[in-house]
């Protein structure tokens, strides 16, 4: 398991690999870069094997040890640190994943991060029995309109929104590896269809589809920040 050094700054800086359109961030870059860059392709691929796993999370985990090594940060060009909490559930290495998470929110605080690696955050918090899970699958629906609708079964339209990067959009699905869907068991998934329906739940979804909504022809300018920062607020207030 990764460690960091003490007082080692662990920000991620910007990618190297890919030429992907720009997005909101270092993390968003990170994945966009991962998937369209043909040298990053086989890294949104899961290994089958439980030792081709396991070596693939020590082989990720020695690659940013290195990085917060050599420079006192890890860089994480190809997007690594979204990859292993998904490797260590599919090892059904549980206390793994949440350790990996731990770690993910302590040197990460402000990574926006890839929709899939929140899905199975949320899972592994479900499976934990903590009761942070519901938030942080709330946390996964902002980061995707469409990923719980999907993996739910329920069909589901293009929004006519602004979509800030191409992690927000509905073809983005076409990369979610036919393993991380397998993790959800029948309990899993009633669990998130109750969370999913939740009245509460909705209302928030529609404020927060309400917001990117207006966002989509809305020019830069004073009314266009606020509504930027509204949309800010909800996924604060989700993760408080």
């Amino acid at each position: 398991m990764l460690t960091a050094q003490r007082g080692a700054s662990l920000v991620a800086a910007p990618p190297s690999c890919g030429s992907g359109r720009n997005t909101r961030n270092a993390a968003s870059v990170a994945v966009t870069e991962l998937l369209e860059d043909d040298r990053c392709r086989d890294m949104k691929r899961i290994p089958e094997h439980h030792k081709k796993i396991r070596a693939t999370i020590r082989r990720y985990e020695r690659s940013m040890k290195k990085e917060q090594a050599e420079n006192g940060y890890i860089r994480d060009g190809y997007g690594k640190r979204f990859l292993l909490g998904s490797l260590y559930l599919q090892l059904g290495d549980l206390d793994g994943a949440l350790e990996f998470f731990a770690w993910y929110e302590k040197y990460f605080p402000d990574d926006w991060g890839d929709p899939f690696h929140y899905l199975c955050w949320a899972l592994a918090l479900f499976k934990a029995g903590d009761p942070g899970a519901k938030k942080k699958l709330i946390l996964t629906m902002l980061r995707n309109l469409y990923l719980i609708p999907h993996l739910l079964g329920i069909e589901m339209s293009e929004l006519n929104i602004w979509h800030g990067s191409n992690l927000d959009e509905q073809s983005y699905l076409e990369y979610l590896p036919e393993e991380d869907k397998l993790l959800w068991d029948k309990e899993a998934l009633a669990w998130a269809k109750t969370v999913y329906e939740d009245l509460e739940v909705q209302d928030i979804l529609k404020k927060f589809v309400e917001i990117k909504a207006q966002l989509k022809n809305e020019p830069p300018g004073p009314r266009r920040s606020r509504l930027v920062d509204e949309g800010s607020e909800i996924k604060a207030w989700i993760s408080t």
